[in-house]
């Protein structure tokens, strides 16, 4: 495999030459997140991110909210793993990333992603030429996706039982500059940061991975050996915990902007009593209106 750059999808190809993109058959959910007009395009009832988005809401939403005094305005971010494009598409609305650069190669997955981001108006913002292959320590060929039915983004990357192609992050972001990167990528993910040395080494990005608890020893020791300290851990299930790791120069200055995010019940209690707070405050603004 000479090439170090994947080919564009059929979805890269019709936008970036002008030609229709016709949708396959989904359902268009809209609705309000944090005071903000949200649309989300689904086609599966059981996925538990997709759970998520039927129910008008992000997928780990508190952990997105936490993020937002930490990104750039205007900065970018590269989402390894993207699947539909949950964490995309919350980086294009409300971090105001000026760039996101999702790697997805499933496309039972990433055909979502591109719906999720052209309904949302992300277009300009979103490079969709990484969609259709994976990212590893080396670049090697020959790979599938594992079926799921339920859980798009546990599907593993299955080598030698297809013609997926897998690359090493920093060849194909050798020209970027990120100022965040999330990697959730089953299991696959002490390999992939290991292809991203060149780009830690550049640009030094905050990151959030997903670690599976039988790499939390290696990925411990890779955190030392490269020079980051965590700023959190969240644990959500048994079998893997989401690191937020920084360069640990810039660790006492992030942690001065970093609130931990709430367990799920209790952001859920919280943004409850926000609404509920901002409802009685209208209804009383309006009941005095009425009365001069």
């Amino acid at each position: 495999m000479d090439n170090k750059q994947p080919d564009l999808t059929r979805h890269g190809k019709k936008l970036a030459f002008g030609r229709v993109l016709e949708s396959g058959p989904l359902s268009l959910i809209h609705c309000e997140v944090l005071g903000q007009p949200v649309s989300f395009c689904v086609n599966k009832e059981k996925d538990p991110i997709q759970r998520s988005h039927r129910n008008g809401t992000f997928y780990e939403l508190n952990e997105l909210e936490a993020l937002m005094p930490l990104f750039p305005e205007g900065g970018t971010f590269v989402d390894i793993g993207a699947n539909v494009g949950n964490h995309s598409l919350f980086a294009g609305l409300f971090l105001k990333a000026g760039r996101v650069i999702p790697f997805e190669p499933n496309r039972l997955a990433y055909d979502l992603l591109v719906n999720n981001m052209l309904v949302n108006g992300l277009r300009d913002r979103v490079d969709l030429s990484k969609l259709g292959v994976g990212l590893s320590d080396e670049q090697s060929g020959g790979f599938a996706m594992e079926k799921r039915r339920r859980n798009l983004g546990g599907a593993k990357m299955l080598a030698g039982e297809g013609d997926l192609d897998v690359y090493r992050a920093d060849d194909l972001l050798s020209e970027v500059e990120p100022d965040f990167i999330k990697i959730d990528v089953e299991g696959m993910e002490i390999k992939v940061i290991s292809g991203l040395s060149g780009v830690l080494e550049r640009c030094r990005p905050i990151l959030m991975i997903e670690v599976d608890i039988e790499n939390e020893a290696a990925f411990q020791d890779w955190v030392q050996e490269v020079g980051y300290a965590s700023l959190n851990v969240y644990q959500r299930y048994r079998s893997n915990k989401n690191h937020l790791i920084v360069d640990k120069d810039q660790l006492k200055n992030l942690q001065a902007k970093f609130t931990p995010p709430l367990s799920e019940r209790q952001a859920d209690k919280a943004r409850r009593q926000k609404s509920a707070a901002m409802k009685a405050k209208e209804e009383g603004e309006t009941l005095v209106g009425a009365e001069n």
